[in-house]
């Protein structure tokens, strides 16, 4: 790092395990981030991975919820409960717990209150599987790294990240434009993602990887098989 970049120094407090015996399977998994609320839009996404990729398990990336727009919280998290789908804890999420917590006016009936406050608490701020880490943005364990993004137009933060963490691969949301980091012989690369092209994910290099907002149309597979990501799209436009 040259000494003119910032020290971020993310470590505020110890780093968790993630979510203790419920990672993904060693195969195909889609990836959802952000849907923000949008039930209409996440739903296509996991039926687009479901019959187009062959994708059965799947984990959310967080910002399940939107704290500006809260009408479809219920639906939402019975959706997710049903789908079984491991997640981690986005900001809008955090700040809807707090909400909650604080008993801050919302238009919810007051039965269904405990019960989404207590959904919301146990979500984990990541979600660790063998050298891959699942998590809503910055890869630690401080409310901080809910809010800060990885893709801030620059490689500063991306490479401070690669330095601070041990991870092969970090999958992401938070910033909603699909992108890469690459860290390769030292070098740190920001590159696009092309849509329906799978990128082979080489063992001698380390990634993180922002999938994008299913609340925009965007989805990827992450196959830990085969070693490749593909960055998948409801609309063609967003390729």
């Amino acid at each position: 790092m040259d000494s003119s970049e910032p020290a971020f120094g993310y470590h505020e407090k110890k780093l968790t395990p993630g979510l203790p015996g419920k990672g993904p399977s060693p195969g195909r998994i889609g990836l959802i981030a952000d849907s923000h609320g949008n039930h209409a839009a996440m739903q296509a996404c996991i039926q687009l991975l479901q019959e187009n990729c062959g994708v059965q398990d799947f984990i959310h990336l967080g910002d399940l919820l939107d704290s500006l727009q809260r009408s479809h919280l219920d639906e939402m998290i019975q959706t997710l409960i049903r789908l079984n789908l491991p997640m981690v804890r986005g900001n809008n999420d955090f700040h809807i717990q707090n909400m909650l917590a604080s008993g801050a006016p919302m238009q919810l009936p007051d039965n269904d209150k405990p019960g989404i406050l207590s959904f919301l608490e146990r979500l984990p701020m990541k979600i660790v599987y063998q050298d891959i880490c699942f998590t809503h943005s910055l890869p630690f364990d401080s409310i901080r790294s809910l809010y800060e993004p990885v893709d801030n137009g620059t490689t500063i933060r991306a490479r401070q990240i690669f330095k601070e963490t041990p991870y092969h691969l970090i999958c992401c949301g938070h910033s909603h434009t699909p992108v890469l980091f690459r860290f390769r012989a030292g070098v740190v690369t920001r590159e696009r993602i092309r849509a329906e092209e799978a990128v082979f994910l080489d063992p001698g290099e380390r990634y993180i990887i922002v999938v994008g907002a299913s609340d925009n149309g965007e989805c990827g597979v992450l196959d830990c098989s085969q070693k490749t990501y593909e960055r998948i799209c409801l609309n063609s436009s967003n390729s």
